[in-house]
């Protein structure tokens, strides 16, 4: 998890942790089943009601780092991670 996400992740309720990081861990197990490719950026997001996690995964280690999360209608806009569009 890069910094600005583990910051992000600190400041949300308590319920909502507990949903993203429940859903982390499904989407480790089957990250195809739960990812979406974003057109603009090489990038994948995970929706978790109406929350977004914007990822990114290095197939050949099997590695997924989270690099930001928010809100649906704020997550695309503005990101530091270059995050334009989704899919």
């Amino acid at each position: 998890m890069t910094q600005l996400a583990a910051a992000k992740y600190r400041k949300l309720d308590k319920n909502v942790k507990e949903r993203i990081a429940r859903k982390l861990k499904e989407t480790a197990a089957h990250p195809k089943r739960f990812l979406s490719r974003l057109n603009s950026v090489e990038a994948y997001k995970l929706r978790v009601r109406e929350d977004r996690v914007i990822l990114d995964v290095d197939w050949d280690l099997e590695l997924i780092t989270v690099l930001t999360l928010g809100h649906r209608s704020t997550i695309y806009r503005g990101s530091p991670s270059g995050v334009a569009t989704e899919n």
